[in-house]
Order: C-alpha cells, then sequence, then structure tokens
C-alpha cells in the first residue's frame, strides 16, 4: 500500500476548511425570511408570494416538491420576491431555493388556510392565562394532536421606521405545544381544521394594553387631526430616546441588578415561567423579591428602611407623585393571647379605586398569610371588595411583638390595614411604618416578549432620581411602532383572512378617542388590504363587559357595531361571557369558535348562522314597540328566564326598564313610564350582561335606536 505523505493531510485539511469556510460565508448571501421556515404553512390552491435577499441583480430559482418551478431575479439593492403556484394538497412539501452557488431547503411544508390574528392581550392569552378558571387548560393540552395545525408567533418588536424581517418558528399544535398559542386563535384554527379537513397556518402578532394606533402605518395616520404632530415631535425626540436607552443599558452599574416580569407575576403560588407569562428577557436577573427567605431577610437591617406615620402616604415620602413600583412596608405588633382568639388582617377601603391596588402580599412572622392574586377566581371577582381580610394561623403568632410586612408592586397605595382580633378589636402596631423602595416601574427598551412591566432592582442605598435621565421611549401605544416592527415585515405573506381582538386600550381613552377610533379602524383595514387583497375578510371581537370603562363602553360598542357596514367583515359579541370585574373574559373557546362560525359560513359557503340577532325593524304600536331582528335561526329564544337589559324613552331620551314580551321573530317592549315610545336600547350599559340569542344560542348585539338606520313602521 503506497504511503501518503503526512504534509498532503495537512494540506487537503487546510483546503477542506477554505472551502467551508468559503461555503459558510456565501451561505450569507442567500437570505429568506424566518416566516419560510421548517412547518411553513402556505396558502393552498394560489399564487403566494416568496420573497428574499441575495447578491444585487442575480438570478434566483424556486423548485417545489409539487412540479412548480420558477426563477425571478434580485433587484440592485439584492431583493427579491416572485410567486409560486401552490395547489390543494395537504401532504408534507418542500421548498427549494437556488442561487448559482447556494440553496435552501424548506422542509416539511404544508398547503391549507393561512389566518393572520392579531390584538392586544385578549388575543395574546395563551391557555396557561386563560382557561386555568375553567379547568381546560390540561384538557386541551392532553387530547391536542392537531399536526397539521400549526402557529407562528410575530417576535415583539418596536421600530420608528418599517422592519423588513421578523423572527419566529412554526410550532403544531400537538401536546404540550399549545401552551405558547394564542388560545382564541387555537379554538378558531382547530374548529376551521375539524369542518373543512384540511391543514390551517396562523400567524399570531399580538401586544397585550396596545392601541389601534400603534397597528397603523404612518402612511394613514399622519392625514388624521394630530398625528402629523406626533410623529414630527417623535423625530425630534429619537436623540432623547437614544439617551433613555443608553442610560437603562448600563443600569446594572449603577444598581445591583435588573429584572423585568409583570404586576400579575409576582405572587409565588403562580409558576413563573408559563406560557402567557413568559416574557423574561435574556441576559436579565428575575427579581425575586418575594419569597420566605427574601421577605424575612428584609427586616434585619433598618438603615436604609424610610419611615412614615400612615401605610397610604408613600407618594409623598418618596417625593415622587408619579412613582409605581415594588416596595415593602413593615410593623410590629403585641398579641397577647395568641391561643384563645381567631386573628386577622384587613386592608381596607381607603385604598381608592381597585385598580390602584395592582397586587400585595401580606406576611406575618415571615409567612404569607394573604394576597391579592391567590388564583385567577380570586383576581378577578375579588378585584372590587373595599374590604380583603385574611385570617392569621394562630400557629403563626407567638406571645409579644409578631411582624407584619405587606410587598405591594403598582402604586404603593394600601389605605388602612389593621389586625382583628375576633371580637372585633383593633391590635394597635406598636410603631410607625418602615417602607423600602425595591424596585421602579419603568418600560423595557428591546427585545422583550411582553410588554406590561419592567422594574428594576435598587441598591441598598437611598434611592436618588436625580441621576435618572428624562425618559422617553418607543412604546406599544407609539403611533405605528407595532405596525412597522411587527406588521410590515409580513405584509407579503399570502392569507385567507384576518382575525382581530382589540379596543380594550382606545375605549379607555374614552371621548375624542372613540371618534378617532371611528376613523381609523376602516383606513386600518383597508390600508392592509393594500397587501393582502380588496377582498380580505376581515373579522373581529366586540368587547365584552367591564365595570370601569366610566360608562363609554356602551357608545364604543356602537362604534364597533357600525364597522360591519364596511365590505367583507364579520363581529363575534361576547356579551355573554364578560366577567365584569376583568376585561380578559378567560373564556377563549366561545371566542374562537364564533370566529370560525364567521369564516365557515362568509370566507367557506358553509351556509351557518353566524352571529346572534341584529336589530333591523322597530314598529311602532301604540304604547308598544316590536322589534324585528335578523340571524334569529329558527327564532328568538330566552336563555334566562327573563330578557332584560331593555330599555324604551319617548322624545325626551329618558330611558326606562322595559317589560318584554317574546314571539318566534319579534320581541314587544312595554312601559307604563314611557306613554310615547321612541326609542329602544339593548344592553346600554358597561356591565349588562346578554339575555337575548338566536336559536343557536349565539348572543344579540348591544344597540341603541337612537344611533341605528333602521326600518321604522
Amino acid at each position: 500500500m503506497m504511503r501518503i505523505p503526512l504534509f498532503y493531510y495537512k494540506y487537503s485539511l487546510m483546503f477542506l476548511m477554505f472551502i467551508l469556510s468559503c461555503s459558510s460565508f456565501e451561505q450569507k448571501n442567500l437570505i429568506i425570511p424566518k416566516l419560510f421556515s421548517d412547518g411553513v404553512v402556505i396558502q393552498r390552491d394560489t399564487l403566494v408570494n416568496i420573497w428574499g435577499q441575495y447578491l444585487p441583480n442575480q438570478k434566483i430559482d424556486i423548485s417545489c416538491s409539487w412540479g412548480f418551478d420558477t426563477l425571478t431575479f434580485s433587484d440592485s439593492s439584492g431583493y427579491w420576491i416572485t410567486k409560486i403556484r401552490t395547489i390543494n394538497n395537504s401532504d408534507d412539501q418542500s421548498i427549494t431555493v437556488f442561487s448559482s452557488e447556494e440553496s435552501i431547503k424548506i422542509r416539511n411544508v404544508l398547503m391549507g388556510e393561512v389566518w393572520l390574528a392579531a390584538g392586544q392581550s385578549n388575543m395574546e392569552m395563551t391557555f396557561d392565562y386563560c382557561c386555568n378558571s375553567t379547568d381546560s387548560s390540561s384538557y386541551e393540552i392532553k387530547k391536542a394532536n392537531f399536526p397539521k395545525i400549526r402557529m407562528y408567533n410575530v417576535k415583539k418588536a418596536l421600530s420608528n421606521r418599517p422592519l423588513n424581517n421578523t423572527d419566529g418558528k412554526w410550532v403544531s399544535a400537538v401536546g404540550k405545544d399549545i401552551i405558547d398559542f394564542s388560545a382564541a386563535a387555537y379554538f378558531f384554527a382547530k374548529r376551521l381544521h375539524l369542518e373543512l379537513d384540511v391543514p390551517i397556518g396562523i400567524i399570531h402578532a399580538s401586544w397585550g394594553s396596545s392601541n389601534i394606533q400603534s397597528w397603523t402605518s404612518k402612511n394613514v395616520l399622519v392625514g388624521l387631526d394630530g398625528f402629523a404632530e406626533k410623529f414630527k415631535t417623535l423625530q425630534k425626540d429619537s436623540l432623547k430616546i437614544k439617551k433613555t436607552k443608553d442610560w437603562y443599558s448600563q443600569l446594572d452599574n449603577k444598581h445591583s441588578g435588573s429584572g423585568a416580569w409583570d404586576l400579575f407575576l409576582s405572587s409565588d403560588i403562580l409558576p413563573r415561567k408559563i406560557g402567557y407569562f413568559d416574557f423574561f428577557v435574556p441576559g436579565w436577573k428575575e427579581l425575586d423579591i418575594i419569597g420566605k427567605d427574601e421577605i424575612n431577610n428584609l427586616k434585619n437591617d433598618f438603615n436604609d428602611w424610610r419611615e412614615l406615620d400612615e401605610i397610604n402616604i408613600i407618594k409623598p415620602i418618596l417625593n415622587n407623585s408619579n412613582f409605581s413600583g415594588a416596595v415593602v412596608f413593615i410593623n410590629e405588633f403585641n398579641v397577647d393571647s395568641s391561643k384563645s382568639f381567631s386573628y386577622s388582617v384587613t386592608i381596607g377601603p381607603d385604598a381608592g379605586a381597585p385598580f390602584t391596588l395592582w397586587e400585595y402580599d401580606i406576611y406575618i412572622n415571615g409567612e404569607k398569610v394573604g394576597s391579592s392574586l391567590l388564583d385567577l377566581k380570586e383576581y378577578t371577582y375579588q378585584f372590587n371588595k373595599k374590604d380583603r381580610s385574611y385570617d392569621i394561623d394562630k400557629n403563626l403568632l407567638k406571645i409579644g411583638k409578631n411582624t407584619i410586612l405587606i410587598r405591594v408592586l403598582g402604586y404603593a397605595s394600601l389605605g388602612q390595614v389593621k389586625i382583628n382580633k375576633t371580637d372585633k378589636i383593633d391590635v394597635a402596631f406598636l410603631k410607625n411604618w418602615q417602607v423600602k423602595l425595591l424596585a421602579e416601574e419603568t418600560l423595557q427598551i428591546d427585545n422583550f416578549k411582553y410588554p406590561y412591566t419592567s422594574f428594576y432592582n435598587y441598591s441598598n442605598k437611598d434611592i436618588n432620581f436625580s441621576d435618572i435621565p428624562e425618559k422617553f421611549f418607543l412604546t406599544h401605544n407609539t403611533p405605528s411602532t407595532i405596525y412597522n416592527g411587527m406588521m410590515h415585515p409580513i405584509l407579503d405573506y399570502t392569507i385567507k383572512g384576518f382575525i382581530w381582538y382589540q379596543g380594550e386600550s382606545n375605549v379607555g381613552e374614552g371621548g375624542i378617542a372613540h371618534s378617532q377610533y371611528k376613523k381609523i379602524f376602516p383606513l386600518m383595514i383597508s390600508d392592509l388590504r393594500k397587501s393582502y387583497g380588496e377582498r380580505m375578510p376581515f373579522y373581529y371581537v366586540q368587547l365584552a363587559n367591564y365595570f370601569n370603562y366610566g360608562g363609554m363602553l356602551p357608545y364604543f360598542r356602537q362604534i364597533q357595531s357600525e364597522f360591519l357596514n364596511l365590505k367583507n367583515t364579520g363581529m363575534v359579541v361576547t356579551l355573554d361571557i364578560g366577567e365584569n370585574y376583568d376585561f380578559h373574559p378567560s373564556n377563549k373557546h366561545d371566542v374562537g369558535n364564533r370566529f370560525a362560525l364567521l369564516a365557515l359560513n362568509r370566507s367557506y359557503g358553509k351556509n351557518l348562522i353566524d352571529s346572534g340577532p341584529i336589530l333591523k325593524v322597530v314598529e311602532k304600536e301604540g304604547k308598544y314597540l316590536n322589534l324585528f331582528f335578523t340571524n334569529t335561526g329558527s327564532g328568538i329564544m330566552k336563555i334566562e328566564n327573563d330578557i332584560t337589559w331593555f330599555e324604551v324613552a319617548g322624545n325626551d331620551k329618558n330611558y326606562f326598564n322595559a317589560d318584554v314580551d317574546v314571539y318566534k321573530d319579534f320581541i314587544q317592549l312595554f312601559s307604563d313610564k314611557v306613554i310615547n315610545p321612541k326609542y329602544v336600547r339593548y344592553a346600554w350599559s358597561d356591565t349588562a350582561s346578554a339575555t337575548l340569542f338566536n336559536s343557536q344560542g349565539l348572543p344579540g348585539t348591544p344597540f341603541s335606536s337612537e344611533y341605528l338606520k333602521l326600518s321604522n313602521k
């Protein structure tokens, strides 16, 4: 056998490494968006866009496993886009993109129905949040075996200019993988998949607490009152935004550490990194100031604590009227007999509006005895309670001095705090309250997964606000920022339709904002249809009941109803699934199914009743009003014993509750306080519940005849 010289191996290896390095370098020249990655779902039986980046003025070949080939050329900047013909085939396929020097193969490609799901937190909510209160989360996870339902979560990104790419990956609806799915979009996709027997792809792009302005392009907004000036100001503030970003990027050098977490996540009752709440930023420390050990350590050294007479005056103590963050209060009280009496701690009504409490935890002698967020039901239904009392286990107490510690997230205002004995005698505190500021609330800057809140953890020094720069951020409510960062990169992707769940942030702005929403919503749809097609279906959710909108919700719902006049739109009514004290209804199952009803009927021709009764005709008959509806199915139904929330008024528009008689195809109203009725309204309240349904069990749309163009007899 011939002996090969050692130098031959040496130089062969060097040559191979050179070739591999060149190949690696060249591979970077051909780029396609993350949307076109393994597992992608593309719209079936049509022409779909595919695009990417390469060297300028070069040929790009595309070969599809189902027999379609095409070529295109990159332009002078290297950008290329073309169309490929898809077929009606649900088997796994592949797409290969070739340049003259390299190729990219996309595997496990499905052709099916592709929908875009977007909005704010109610669309964003995953199973971990939305379904705990209905015990459906574990059930859905166990039975989820739908490899041909796939979702692409667009990574959160804000920008003051349009971006061209987005990050994310396609995930199949199998087992625990659905945890990260938008729950509403999942139930929508599941119903379509089962009814149509085709793959379903969902591109999901949501941002909690975002307003419609942030989802709309600058080209649309700049022509509306006030926005041109806002964009000019934003441009002027770009340097201030950079200074803010630079200051917070160096925060670890100024303080003991940094972390990002949501107000709602602070309770150690809940898991920390699951689904909807999984938003921790890589490289940041997780703030953990809530556990027993941390709580006990806080009380050992009062050198940097401040003293205050009353627990509800933290803001002036901090010399910062806008303060919001993490604060700990501590005090002591005497117990004369821990065994013969029952003790409780009460946080009283001086706290003000419920939303100022956000969340708190109460510790007695280092053990947690109460929290405003023990579970989701308590959060939902105790939110409006003026007084909250928590029993203290006798075994936690000792004769003599005992310690009470209260940790608050959000606005540091608790109102009265009392220790009570069974005989209602309040136990006096031994000294003034001590207070320590643990973290200041601010906004995250870059690359964060969830928008609500960030806290920066301060060191054990007196807080000095003087070094904090004037804060300028791009936020999820800055005009066009979400559009630029999350919508613009996917505008070329071919979809069947759009489902939208948003509005909570805008109704909260009230008055003028409503008229603004009325203008922006149709313009936003029209703008999107320039990319997705003029006939693109657009289905959206009408907001459910919630107690804290100041009476503005009915007017906002009316505006949402008027959008049904836009072509190819449909509305999901949620009046029957709302939770008065939480604007995040946990029932996303019905939301998704109602979206699917709209799509099956209007986009796929299934001839279904896809919504509840909608008022069409008001017939006056003496002192009675007869109301006729569309979408009644086989008739109007009473789900409850009586149909309520109907009111009538005369010319003076003073409304009174009406008696209601239900017939198969109409209802009749009467009030002995209105002799000559002219106007009628239904569910005209922030907290109204649904009592009007059709035979399919779908709730009727809230309305006021003052704002409707009706046929009158």
